[in-house]
């Protein structure tokens, strides 16, 4: 190995060590955070969330509406999807704002869908991480089995999987957090 080869995996193991260590504090405090106080933590996540996509579908829909009068006086063919597509982003912003816990829910059940194929994917592309060894393994199986708990409650009582989420949320960043940062660890000593 030469020395330009050991720096970059020193760089890459630097790296590496930060950005596992920063994810699992990241976890440990909102499994903290949901625990403590988890309807008011999850409530609060969850409006923020909804305002921040609302005053963005607001700005973005403006954008889109004068961008297609931009294409009108241009004689652009199509300019009259460019501005529904605008004028929607705005109603829907609006929307989210006057109504964020409602929007919030039916936002978190998608999110909840998206969550578990993005946990179950991650946590098979984890098992097949040579570099962590048995703390890559531990992830990919913590991954899976939280998106399997995430699906099995949705699918059978999505109101209830709501309140679990934030149980299972919390459990998962505490746990997940411990399991990233002794991984950290053991990324700096190799």
């Amino acid at each position: 190995m030469t020395t330009t080869d050991s720096g970059r995996l020193g760089a890459l193991r630097s790296a590496g060590f930060t950005a596992l260590l920063i994810r699992g504090i990241l976890g440990i405090i909102l499994g903290v955070l949901l625990l403590i106080a988890p309807l008011t933590s999850a409530t609060i996540l969850a409006t923020m969330v909804v305002l921040f996509i609302g005053f963005w579908l607001i700005l973005d829909g403006l954008t889109a509406c004068s961008f297609a009068f931009k294409e009108k006086n241009h004689d652009v063919s199509g300019w009259g999807w460019t501005l529904a597509g605008g004028i929607a982003a705005v109603l829907i912003g609006i929307g989210a704002i006057i109504y964020p816990l409602t929007a919030a829910v039916a936002g978190t059940l998608i999110i909840l869908w998206f969550l578990v194929a993005g946990l179950f994917i991650r946590g098979v592309l984890e098992l097949g991480d040579r570099q962590l060894g048995g703390w890559g393994i531990a992830l990919g199986i913590i991954n899976i089995l939280a998106a399997i708990a995430i699906a099995v409650a949705l699918w059978t009582n999505p109101a209830v999987a709501l309140g679990a989420f934030i149980w299972v949320a919390a459990i998962y960043g505490i746990v997940f957090g411990i399991v990233a940062v002794i991984a950290a660890f053991k990324v700096r000593n190799a």
